[in-house]
């Protein structure tokens, strides 16, 4: 089961590679969504030195098992360091080479099923794990996962599907052979599941007329949100 939900600072434009690396056939080539400018590093002071950390950080709890983002190999955290539209001075920063595996809980069995780019990055107030939104899409248990709790302008999120006591990544088909890893979501504006539909309010930036407003079906078959139509919409309307 999946969920998704969830001002400026900067310019827009692509940000890092959110693409995922996904451990099963990908249906066509993936492409980068527009997104976020990643968090810029603050000058490094005794009180926000790096610190070694190879802990959990979002949990995705299915009836059967988990999934769970943590480091691959290594990460480490660190105070953010100065308060802007990344967040507050004390949320805590990390970085490191993550990966998202599934725990069976009918064979204990854990399987790497995708892994983040190097230049990932996650932003939450406290050191808790994040908990996964689960939503239900065309009888298929999704989990939605935003790593940074808000931006300058769009938060990444990304897609796990649950079936037959597998996980797997879903991906977002732009156009047919244009496959997103991850899609962009406006903060403060979660997205919806209407009507059988997937509908994510897009990013914005400095420079943007209109915000895109994307409406998605679910392909089992491709394990991917196919998009079926967008409309745009002034900043001052949303």
């Amino acid at each position: 089961m999946l969920v998704l939900m969830l001002t400026g600072c900067g310019d827009s434009g692509n940000g890092a590679d959110t693409s995922v690396t996904s451990h099963s056939p990908m249906p066509a080539t993936t492409e980068l969504p527009p997104s976020s400018t990643p968090v810029s590093s603050p000058l490094t002071t005794e009180a926000n030195v790096a610190k070694e950390d190879d802990s959990i950080r979002a949990i995705g709890a299915h009836s059967d098992g988990q999934l769970l983002v943590k480091p691959e190999n290594k990460a480490s955290v660190a105070p953010l360091g100065a308060p802007s539209c990344y967040g507050v001075e004390t949320d805590s920063h990390w970085t490191g080479d993550y990966e998202v595996v599934w725990e069976s809980k009918s064979d204990g069995i854990t399987t790497q099923i995708s892994t983040f780019p190097i230049d990932f990055e996650i932003v939450q107030p406290n050191d808790s794990p994040v908990i996964m939104q689960p939503f239900t899409l065309e009888d298929m248990d999704i989990f939605a996962y935003v790593p940074r709790y808000t931006d300058c302008h769009g938060l990444e999120t990304y897609l796990f599907g649950v079936s037959n006591r597998k996980a797997f990544p879903i991906t977002f088909e732009i156009k047919p052979g244009v496959n997103w890893a991850s899609i962009s979501q406006l903060p403060h504006h979660p997205f919806k599941v209407v009507g059988g539909e997937f509908i994510v309010t897009g990013g914005y930036g400095a420079g943007q007329d209109f915000i895109t407003i994307y409406h998605f079906s679910y392909d089992p078959k491709k394990k991917s949100m196919i998009l079926k139509s967008t409309n745009e919409v002034k900043p001052n309307d949303i």
